[in-house]
């Protein structure tokens, strides 16, 4: 295990290393790393100082040592501010990342800062020192994303210690209570959104997986053991432990409902740094943690094509740039492994998800998650809207994931409208078949379109049957600028049962059912006059019309969308009466 993380950290930092541009006097572009897919320089690539310094320690390699160097040179001369923040990019106004830098820096010097000359040290001790300052003082972090308040709380009791600061160990006290209240008695961490404690008109509370997973329960972990909390570490492992329903046993994370959906890569999101660090501390206690740790860095692996982690399952395959940020966000996670000797707690195995019996039902979350034989599936009406986001994730009773254990992912909701909510942290598509891939019920109207995946009024039921379990939604057709159709209403009915998933669709005449299921252009395709199989390694995925009429729009030819990083062939479904009905079977061609 500990050579899987020291391979993968290896090439990593190896490509990383690649992109650092050395070939220039200008300090703005020296040392900095350039971003393959976004045409820049990161602001936080400087985050690659503490893995860079780890292989420079472990490896003896004098490369990675200066490459560390001229990282933080780099950093000084473009993202340090007067005041002893750093901002995200060298055009952003946000300093809030200060937190993250803080911390590898400080793990950076602790760990392996005898590498460097005394007057070097010294340096970086400084700049640190001054980062503190700030932070000791952000007022922002009370207000925004519960991540950042977490995080400085870590950060800030790191230096409390490194510098023997008193004063910044009461400021990160302060923040952490102020986080706690954020645990809810259900076993979630909410606050991703603004209020951190609001509810939504359907009752919902604002969280996102990705976030929660990569990097505040983490963090929160780190903190409180650091504190020697063990109350509170009692009450994150319980969290942690629940959160556990939304990883997959591929390693994924079921993010098709999150605030942050705009973020999400299937493997965690964007811009944080990974759930294996936060799992592996407590895997000593709960075996489950091991395993999902492995799951997901088994899922990094396979997501890494010359050296570079990839934002998404298939987009190597379709040619599509990476974004290095994944890279060396997640690179100084396996160097902080590495250096606790965490890399043996790793263990393969099968994840709660996998071993569900009954449907899960979240009331914060309204959302549901539904066992079958060899499938797990997600329906929300999740109705939280992150800072002015409309469409930024599907809501209407939507099945918003279908995952099986030999076909992989099947059907996932991204953005129901795919925008650059943070523009330096998102790539832009550069293919022409980037679309929506939410399985949806769509209807234009006087040039409008109008879903069920922007109803945020619907009702939505579920029953346990004799045959499986039933979801049954019912609403009216909305427009992303949230006014309803008239004529509007639809009932759709969702009947899962063990080796096939029922649908059927009340709507109006006008209305179509958009179903892209996740495949790549490689796997085979074959229509017929009423289904439509996709024949993957060794179980072939049909969808079978029981009433109304079904096409490929686009042929056999794939759509994608960057939101999770997928491809998928699309089906379109149109009613007869009125209705739709069609169901999704799984056939295995070695039984």
């Amino acid at each position: 295990m500990k050579q899987i993380c020291e391979k993968l950290l290896r090439e990593w930092c190896g490509a990383l290393l690649k992109l650092q541009i050395m070939n220039t006097e200008q300090p703005t572009l020296k040392g900095g790393i350039l971003c393959p897919a976004c045409g820049m320089i990161h602001g936080r690539c400087f985050d690659a100082i503490y893995p860079f310094l780890y292989l420079a320690d472990t490896d003896q390699d004098e490369r990675y040592l200066e490459a560390a160097i001229l990282l933080f040179e780099w950093a000084e001369h473009t993202v340090s501010r007067e005041d002893g923040s750093y901002v995200n990019d060298i055009n952003s106004q946000w300093k809030g990342t200060t937190v993250f830098s803080v911390i590898q820096l400080i793990e950076a010097l602790r760990l392996h800062g005898h590498l460097l000359k005394k007057r070097t040290y010294e340096q970086w001790k400084q700049r640190v020192a001054k980062a503190a300052d700030f932070l000791s003082t952000f007022s922002e972090f009370e207000v925004c994303n519960v991540n950042y308040r977490i995080a400085c709380s870590f950060a800030l009791e790191l230096c409390a210690e490194y510098f023997d600061e008193e004063r910044y160990r009461i400021r990160a006290r302060e923040l952490a209570q102020l986080a706690v209240p954020q645990l809810t008695e259900s076993g979630l961490l909410i606050g991703e959104g603004r209020p951190t404690d609001g509810v939504s008109p359907r009752g919902c509370r604002p969280m996102d997986v990705g976030y929660n997973l990569e990097e505040s329960l983490p963090v929160f972990l780190q903190y409180a053991k650091k504190v020697d909390d063990c109350g509170l570490q009692d009450r994150i492992r319980a969290v942690m432990k629940r959160h556990l329903l939304f990883m997959l046993d591929d390693g994924g994370m079921d993010n098709s409902f999150g605030t942050r959906n705009y973020k999400w890569t299937y493997w965690g999101s964007r811009t944080s740094d990974g759930c294996i660090l936060g799992y592996l501390l407590a895997a000593d206690q709960e075996p489950d943690f091991g395993i999902a740790a492995y799951k997901n860095l088994m899922l990094l692996k396979a997501c890494t094509h010359e050296g570079i982690l990839y934002g998404g399952l298939h987009l190597y395959k379709i040619r599509e740039r990476p974004c290095i940020h994944h890279t060396f966000s997640h690179a100084k996670v396996l160097a902080e492994i590495l250096d606790q000797g965490l890399a043996s707690r790793l263990r393969d195995g099968q994840l709660p998800r996998g071993r569900m019996k009954q449907v899960e039902y979240i009331r914060e979350l309204d959302t549901c998650f539904i066992p079958g034989a060899d499938y797990t599936a997600t329906v929300t009406a999740y109705d939280w809207e992150y800072v002015k986001l409309p469409g930024g994730h599907a809501a209407g009773g939507t099945l918003s994931l279908l995952w099986h254990e030999k076909a992989g992912l099947i059907l996932c909701a991204g953005m129901s409208q795919y925008s650059l909510k943070e523009p330096y942290n998102m790539t832009f598509p550069r293919f022409v078949h980037h679309e929506c891939i939410t399985p949806r019920l769509v209807c234009r109207n006087e040039n409008i379109i109008y879903s069920n995946m922007y109803d945020e009024n619907c009702e939505m039921r579920w029953t346990n049957e004799t045959c499986g379990a039933v979801v049954e939604v019912q609403g009216n057709l909305t427009s992303l600028q949230k006014q309803c159709m008239y004529g509007g209403e639809y009932r759709i009915r969702y009947g899962f049962e063990d080796d096939r998933i029922h649908v059927t669709v009340h709507a109006p005449e006008a209305a179509r059912w958009m179903l892209p299921v996740i495949s790549v252009s490689q796997e085979e395709v074959i229509q017929e006059n009423n289904s439509v199989t996709i024949r993957k390694d060794n179980v072939r995925i049909k969808v079978i019309m029981e009433q109304g009429t079904m096409g490929l729009p686009d042929g056999s030819q794939r759509i994608y969308n960057l939101v999770p990083g997928v491809e998928a062939l699309q089906i379109e479904m149109k009613p007869v009466a009125c209705i739709i009905a069609f169901y999704l079977s799984f056939c295995y061609d070695n039984r």
